[in-house]
């Protein structure tokens, strides 16, 4: 976990030490940032340092929540493609739904082309304990993998002993998507293939179960899917509504109540349900 309020000292006791500044390509990609908050600001001119610092194969990235869920605001390295602007992931998205209370440490994912990364997302956080951004390291593992029968305590067990936690969910692993319908159009096809039934033969306990599971991942975070999965399930928006009303937690109460306390611990989202047509 990162305190927002003890970043901008780090980075002036760094430069005052004499220490090198980032490279310039991956200074210009934080150049074009605008309107950080301040705390954020300090944290992204780390960012380049980081990714310069722990060598080729690795990507360094920070996620302002304000602007989710194009939420990229720095970027160190070109592991994953996405740049500034980009969206978050879908699996960093559930963590956010779920509250964000721990970071996630040394965890697998992987890319389209097949390479195997080793990722951590830290969650910042401002002095009331609210999850304000991530900063999220992905290190592409490939040649360790191939060293496996030599150094096979780097890159499957953590200091514990335990083997790394991987990326997925339910519906599958995590797919690093390049924008947000990209990352709408994975959650749902995941969705609708772990009920198991085409769409054209569902019945509503079918389709409320994929309501369900795209709930539980957040992917109703982001603006529009509720109209797009309703467009998916060849149903409306309405009746989206009703089913996730008809989801119930006996502990925390509706889906609706849960995105709301989520939103509050999110500065800069909005995510209350309009009203039904």
């Amino acid at each position: 976990m990162v305190r927002c309020a003890s970043l901008p000292s780090v980075v002036v006791h760094a430069r005052k030490s004499g220490q090198s500044s980032s490279p310039p390509r991956a200074a210009a990609r934080v150049s074009a940032l605008s309107r950080l908050p301040r705390s954020l600001d300090g944290l992204a001119q780390v960012v380049p340092m980081l990714a310069a610092t722990i060598g080729p194969g690795c990507e360094v990235i920070l996620h302002d929540f304000s602007r989710l869920p194009n939420s990229i605001v720095a970027i160190g390295g070109d592991l994953t493609g996405r740049s500034v602007g980009g969206p978050i992931t879908a699996f960093a998205l559930e963590r956010i739904r779920q509250g964000a209370e721990n970071d996630v440490i040394n965890y697998q994912s992987r890319l389209d082309d097949g390479r195997v990364l080793r990722s951590s997302t830290i969650f910042v956080r401002d002095d009331d304990g609210n999850a304000t951004a991530c900063l999220c390291i992905n290190l592409d593992v490939g040649d360790w993998l191939r060293m496996r029968d030599v150094i096979d305590s780097f890159v499957s067990p953590t200091p514990g002993g335990e083997p790394v936690a991987s990326a997925t969910s339910d519906a599958g692993p995590e797919i690093f998507a390049l924008t947000v319908e990209d990352v709408t159009v994975e959650a749902v096809r995941q969705a609708i293939a772990s009920v198991g039934v085409p769409v054209e033969l569902m019945q509503k306990r079918h389709k409320k179960e994929v309501v369900r599971r795209l709930e539980e991942r957040g992917l109703f975070l982001i603006r529009d899917a509720v109209s797009f999965v309703a467009n998916e399930l060849a149903t409306s928006r309405y009746t989206i509504y009703n089913y996730l009303n008809e989801i119930k937690d006996p502990e925390t109460g509706t889906p609706a109540e849960r995105r709301r306390a989520t939103t509050r611990a999110l500065p800069g989202m909005d995510r209350t349900p309009p009203a039904t047509t």
